[in-house]
């Protein structure tokens, strides 16, 4: 009997002949693990050639839905975005599937990113820059059709990790209540919003400054689709503002990135008032997220059982928004 496995990690040297016998690539093949976590990224170079490869974890979704990010991701890099494109295995093949003690993993081969991720030193015009991004990708987003049908599930996977959060809380009744009440509300509340009245198409679902890159021409890259799929665009931008509010430079930022995102692409009153319910719904699920993973890839820096600082921002940005 095999014992019960969270995260395996594949090993680097097989791995680079399971991708060279696959996609044809000439040897020697150099493959190394650069990134462990809800992913795990690989280096893999053939002569000259570099790529990224990307292991997702298993349980994350299923092929077909896994299909849906790799196509959206062509889309884009055909309508001018530099994403990390992926690889043709054959025509219509853009990942494979590999058997792993924990259950199936997608392996994806894709283009190498050259570039410096952002980061919360950024300057006003640098968030601008970003909120004027994120809107050309929503318009040219709104083109990108696809017969599978996949959704980010924030209010879903809230709920899923609540209990984790919770038992981390502990004893403390009135922090759990709290809890349990604003993710009950921010689900109500996101469920009751009229589809015809925000916008909705294919989002990026983590577009945090972490996830951009400003490469050498000084243009921007963006990558990490995992958590893509159908929704409202207005959660794009909230995800950008929990990171910056993490950071402590939300007030500093969020503002320069919205005018950006507006000098594009107007939000509509409906999607204006619903950015405050979507930033609180993001810090929930961020917090409840960490607390589910912590016994997969270790516990996250500052959130190594002292969860004042999450909660307090769980409770700042949910009486704003009106959950408790």
């Amino acid at each position: 009997m095999i014992f019960p496995v969270f995260q395996s990690v594949l090993d680097s040297t097989a791995l680079g002949a399971e991708v060279a016998r696959r996609y044809g690539l000439a040897g020697p093949i150099r493959c190394r693990l650069i990134s462990r976590g809800m992913n795990d990224i690989y280096e893999v170079r053939s002569g000259a050639q570099r790529f990224a490869l990307k292991v997702a974890r298993a349980g994350k979704c299923s092929d077909a839905e896994y299909s849906y990010e790799q196509a959206l991701v062509v889309h884009l890099a055909r309508a001018g975005f530099v994403v990390p494109a992926p690889q043709q295995l054959k025509p219509g093949e853009l990942f494979f599937t590999l058997e792993a003690p924990e259950g199936p993993r997608q392996v994806v081969l894709m283009r190498w990113l050259d570039g410096v991720p952002c980061n919360s030193s950024m300057t006003l015009n640098d968030a601008h820059r970003l909120g004027t991004y994120l809107a050309r990708m929503h318009e040219a987003s709104m083109g990108f059709s696809y017969p599978i049908h996949r959704s980010p599930n924030s209010e879903a996977k809230t709920r899923e990790r609540l209990p984790m959060l919770l038992e981390m809380v502990g004893d403390d009744r009135e922090t759990s209540l709290l809890l349990r009440r604003a993710a009950e509300a921010a689900y109500a509340r996101i469920e009751a919003i009229d589809p015809s009245s925000a916008g909705r198409g294919a989002i990026h679902g983590d577009f945090q400054y972490a996830n951009i890159m400003t490469m050498a021409d000084g243009g921007m890259a963006v990558f990490d689709f995992s958590d893509c799929g159908e929704d409202f665009f207005a959660r794009d931008l909230a995800t950008f503002f929990w990171r910056a509010d993490f950071d402590g430079v939300g007030d500093k930022l969020n503002g320069p990135f919205v005018a950006g995102y507006e000098s594009v692409r107007l939000l509509s009153p409906a999607e204006r008032a619903a950015l405050p319910l979507f930033r609180a719904a993001r810090h929930l699920l961020i917090t409840a997220s960490f607390a589910h993973y912590v016994n997969r890839v270790g516990p996250i820096p500052g959130f190594d059982g002292n969860l004042r600082y999450y909660l307090s921002m769980i409770r700042l940005y949910c009486a704003q928004a009106g959950l408790i």
